[in-house]
């Protein structure tokens, strides 16, 4: 028999499953390319989500600086104490101007303000759910935004001996800026930065440099003059360079120096003493009359002052820190009804503490009855030692943390911060004078310098290496040069303390006036949610 040509029974089943087989892995891939794709869609909307909610972050900080910009005490208001303005980004979600889907909200934590002049603020961004925190630090512009601040480039007017002019003279003459109008004379001192100094920080001077050879800065430098004379100027020269001198310095960043707002200094330090004054509701210790203090590294300082007889702090050794950090030294007060008032000086000349006084005018002139604090030794804790007159380093003073740790200290002399460095009366160093010294603290000096006593007699003494700032009035030398090399007194290597970005020390002086600014800027991790008092998104 024949069989017929044709497909088998067998045959035909074979093939209906083989083709019901393919259709389920087609179906299969079909669908696991559709979730793909709508996972991948997800994801990427997510990921634009998480990217625009930074954005939505920083404009919360940038809605609360403007707010800060305009009215200067705006960092009083919180949820709790809303702003008049109705801003309800203390407790709500806002809009971000503009965004349809972008929203964000801040809270600001303001317990620094008194103590720091610091306000802490953290927005988060919002975006379809998705929350990204960021942190900002605000804080005036201010003296230790800078490792190097000076009103004035020439040495002070008191620093003259009448060659060429009387401190009078000097005065009249050269309290001035170079480009003001009429200019500082051509016969004042201006002071130089040389080839051998290193400004390892951020610099300013309300005034223009003076340079000479190849100085080193290295942090963003800046000045208050624009490099043009103004009318009628007779010693002025304009510089497209905004630095005076045939000199070819290194500069961290091109187009250095740059150009900024003056800063103003206060008048006065005697602010500061209500923080000390127990008659003024004070925690801090209050000293009479020439005081020494030597900072031990176990939190503890040992303090000698003869005319001390009221203060909440004791004299002594090993005697505990103040706790709101503020140390004042003031002069024997003139009125009999003082507590710490004495009528007559233990002493011929001179301070009961036995510092010697020559009679070089670059030389301190302590008296008796004057509220100078002679500093030295190693900090362990946050200190601000404020003095009425001067405050002179007498050895290294340093931090028991080192550079890396977070102990500060804030010398703010009304008068001058200086190095002691007594001379004999044919020019030589005396016993005390400090080889190589090393000084870790931010320096403020109202109406005076930070110098070097007798910056001009002696013998070289090696690098004065700081670390901190250094903000003053006039500058003040800390040796001489033949152009290149120095002759007497210090080479200077000085670096700026980063912590100053962010914190100061207690109660430290501010411009009159200046403006806000943003320090530090952050981006917070997930956790807490918007509004609390930790940092995080929610």
């Amino acid at each position: 028999m024949r069989i017929p040509r044709g497909i088998h029974g067998d045959e035909r089943g074979i093939a209906l499953v083989t083709v019901i087989v393919i259709s389920v892995i087609l179906m299969t891939l079909v669908a696991a390319s559709t979730g793909f794709a709508l996972s991948s869609l997800n994801t990427s909307r997510r990921d634009q989500d998480w990217n625009a909610a930074l954005p939505a972050a920083e404009a919360g900080i940038d809605d609360y600086l403007y707010r800060l910009s305009r009215d200067s005490s705006y960092w009083q208001y919180d949820v709790d104490n809303p702003p008049p303005d109705g801003n309800l980004a203390f407790g709500q979600w806002v809009n971000v101007p503009g965004g349809a889907r972008s929203e964000f909200r801040y809270y600001v934590d303001a317990s620094l303000m008194s103590t720091q002049g610091i306000v802490k603020v953290r927005s988060s961004g919002r975006v379809n759910g998705v929350v990204r925190t960021v942190e900002a630090l605000f804080r005036r512009r201010g003296f230790l935004d800078y490792l190097y601040f000076t009103e004035y480039e020439t040495i002070d007017p008191i620093s003259y001996s009448g060659n060429p002019y009387t401190p009078a003279q000097a005065e009249a003459n050269c309290a001035r800026h170079y480009y003001d109008s009429p200019s500082r004379n051509s016969n004042c001192s201006d002071i130089y930065f040389i080839g051998v100094d290193n400004i390892k920080g951020p610099l300013h001077t309300n005034d223009a440099l003076l340079l000479s050879g190849s100085p080193s800065f290295q942090g963003e430098t800046s000045t208050s003059w624009d490099g043009t004379c103004p009318a009628g100027a007779s010693n002025c020269t304009s510089s497209i360079n905004r630095y005076r001198g045939t000199a070819t310095p290194n500069f961290a960043n091109t187009g250095d120096p740059a150009w900024a707002p003056p800063l103003t200094m206060p008048p006065t330090n005697a602010a500061i003493k209500n923080y000390a004054d127990p008659a003024a509701g004070g925690a801090g210790c209050l000293f009479t009359g020439p005081t020494r203090i030597v900072f031990n590294p176990n939190a503890t300082m040992t303090v000698t002052s003869p005319y001390t007889k009221v203060s909440n702090c004791e004299v002594g050794s090993n005697k505990p820190l103040p706790s709101n950090g503020v140390i004042f030294v003031q002069s024997v007060p003139t009125s009999p009804s003082d507590p710490n008032w004495r009528s007559s000086c233990s002493v011929s000349s001179g301070n009961p503490l036995g510092y010697p006084i020559t009679s070089d005018s670059n030389s301190a002139q302590y008296g008796c009855f004057d509220g100078d604090a002679f500093v030295s030794g190693t900090l362990d804790g946050e200190i601000t030692v404020a003095s009425q007159d001067s405050i002179i380093i007498t050895g290294n003073t340093t931090y028991q943390g080192g550079t890396t740790g977070n102990d500060i200290l804030g010398l703010i002399a009304d008068n001058y911060v200086e190095i002691y460095h007594p001379v004999s009366g044919s020019g030589n160093n005396q016993s005390g004078s400090l080889t190589n010294p090393t000084i870790h603290a931010a320096i403020l000096t109202v109406k005076h310098s930070f110098r070097v006593q007798n910056h001009n007699r002696g013998n070289v003494l090696g690098t004065l290496t700081l670390f901190g700032a250094i903000g003053q009035l006039y500058r003040g030398p800390v040796g001489t040069f033949n152009g290149v090399s120095t002759q007497t007194g210090y080479a200077k290597d000085y670096t700026y303390d980063q912590k100053l970005k962010y914190t100061t020390p207690p109660h430290f002086l501010d411009p009159v006036a200046s403006a806000w600014g943003i320090k530090t800027w952050a981006e917070c991790a997930p956790g807490d949610p918007p509004g609390s008092s930790t940092c995080g998104t929610g």
